[in-house]
């Protein structure tokens, strides 16, 4: 991946972070972008999506497909423990905020003890119309007119719309109206497609898909063809019950193609070789 996450947030996130915060309904102005990965700990077990410093408080911000859950709440306290104890040198408290998919703005409680409890708050998109504003979005862009900043960050946020589509499907759209901006500025570009990778990582399950929105978003735009045909082609095999594999346009290796289709790399080898 061309892009890395903490290197993006760090060098554009005091800038375009406010104004994700702004668009999220945090309030506070931020100060410092901290990282989110120590290399004491497992990264798997602790990889916040943003940890935002601001004037009188620190901000631990993730995106969330799914209810937050039992699971959910402790992980989350997890981070907080874990930045406060490694991170945390001007003893500012600690919130986490949630941007989620699927849940309306609330409150959320992880209960400690009968005496503590540690709030969790989520924040929803749903009040975007993510079909009509991708629309608005593309007839601006076709018209040559210029997007705002606001506009720009909006778009690598769809998938937390009201909207028709799958959430992988509104990661690709994001990925697909972005690149289609002609020049676009570098640095806010490089903190949206930043915002798009991240979600690719974390939402798109399809191998596949995933390869093409961050070869897209890395400016690979054939990418997207390929991957069209690949759905093609599987839904036309698994309808006639048989797989067939075709040579990757992007030169994928045997072992590569042999994964993402899941059979053997024998199997590969003699269908390439007919």
């Amino acid at each position: 991946m061309e892009f890395h996450e903490d290197v993006i947030f760090k060098c554009q996130g005091q800038e375009y972070g406010q104004k994700l915060i702004e668009i999220i309904k945090i309030e506070g102005k931020i100060v410092e972008v901290h990282q989110t990965e120590y290399g004491i700990i497992d990264p798997k077990m602790y990889k916040p999506e943003m940890v935002l410093e601001l004037e009188d408080k620190i901000i631990i911000l993730e995106f969330q497909s799914t209810y937050v859950d039992i699971s959910d709440k402790r992980r989350f306290r997890l981070y907080s423990a874990l930045f406060d104890q490694i991170q945390n040198k001007s003893q500012k408290d600690i919130e986490v905020h949630v941007l989620s998919t699927v849940e309306a703005e609330k409150t959320k409680y992880y209960k400690i003890n009968p005496d503590s409890k540690f709030p969790i708050y989520i924040h929803s998109l749903k009040t975007y119309n993510g079909d009509e504003f991708l629309n608005t979005m593309k007839t601006k862009i076709a018209n040559n007119q210029q997007l705002s900043e606001k506009e720009l960050l909006l778009i690598s946020l769809i998938c937390f719309m009201e909207t028709d589509n799958e959430i992988e499907d509104s990661i690709l759209s994001s990925a697909v109206t972005i690149t289609d901006i002609p020049d676009l500025d570098k640095d806010i570009a490089q903190f949206v497609k930043g915002v798009v990778l991240m979600l690719c990582d974390k939402f798109v399950d399809d191998e596949s898909l995933n390869i093409t929105i961050s070869n897209l978003v890395g400016g690979n735009m054939k990418i997207v063809e390929d991957y069209a045909q690949r759905v093609a082609q599987r839904k036309v095999d698994e309808s006639k019950r048989s797989i067939v594999v075709e040579l990757d346009k992007e030169g994928y290796a045997i072992n590569d193609i042999a994964r993402i289709a899941k059979v053997s790399v024998d199997f590969v080898s003699q269908t390439l070789s007919k």
